[in-house]
This record gives C-alpha cells, structure tokens and sequence, in this order.
C-alpha cells in the first residue's frame, strides 16, 4: 500500500472528522477536504472558528474518513460497516496566494469571504485502513506515512 491509495480515497470520499482538541476536551466536527497530494490533506475553514483557533493552539490533528458498505448488512452474517482511512499528522497554515486563488476558483462562493479564511494541510503523519475485520488488531495495521 501507499499513499497514492490514501490520496484517491480521501478524493472519493471527501467529507471526513476532523478531530481537534480545546484545551483537554477533544472536538471533532464533519469537514469537507478541499483536495489531497503528496504533501498531505488540504482544507480551508473560516479564520474566527473555534476549529482555527484549536489548529493555531495545538497543531495536531486526526482526520477519519469513510467510505458505507457496498451492500446492506446480511442478517445472521458478518457485518460490513464499510471502510474507514484515519490519517494523523500536524497541521501547516499555508499563505500562498497561487493556492489562494486555487480555492476562490475551485470554491467561488467563498469569495465573500476571502479575508476570512485559512488555508492549511495536514502533513507530517501517518495514514491507516480499517474494517471490521481489523477489529481487535489495530496496532498491527499497516501504518502509510505521508
């Protein structure tokens, strides 16, 4: 496995947890990725939420995403709760104006906004799958590093 397999399931499903942490109290909320490559995980969010702030004050991160199950559950069977990527890393705030104007191309109902956001990557981590049957061997999980 490698990380241009992480990089196409976070693509296909792009909506993920974002875990965070305030103070002691983890904080984790849905978030949609802007995109992946090599470097990491790319997200934009507004600069006043308190997501940016815990970012700023704590800059490391867990990301899960998750792709449902093919099929529905069979009855008396396996269950199949579908397939799960963590990725944990730390997070860079990016000012680049190239990737700036990427985002407001990309996303133009952000301009509105545009002195309000950050851009920022999770990099620096490590990437794992998980299904069902992974259950009780975790720590022996193919971990991919990015």
């Amino acid at each position: 496995m490698d990380f241009d397999e992480c990089i196409r399931f976070a693509t296909e499903h792009s909506i993920c947890a974002v875990a965070t942490v305030d103070d002691d109290q983890p904080r984790v909320r849905m978030l949609g990725m802007w995109f992946a490559a090599n470097e990491g995980f790319y997200f934009s969010t507004a600069k006043v939420k308190a997501m940016c702030r815990q970012l700023t004050a704590n800059h490391k991160v867990e990301l899960c995403f998750y792709a449902p199950p093919g099929r529905p559950p069979r009855e008396g069977g396996t269950m199949d709760i579908g397939k799960v990527m963590r990725a944990s890393g730390v997070v860079a705030f990016l000012d680049d104006p190239k990737l700036k104007e990427r985002l407001l191309e990309e996303r133009p109902f952000l301009r509105p906004t545009v002195e309000n956001i950050a851009i920022f990557r999770v990099e620096k981590g490590d990437a794992w799958f998980w299904t069902f049957s992974d259950s009780g061997r975790e720590s022996a999980i193919e971990r991919i590093s990015f």
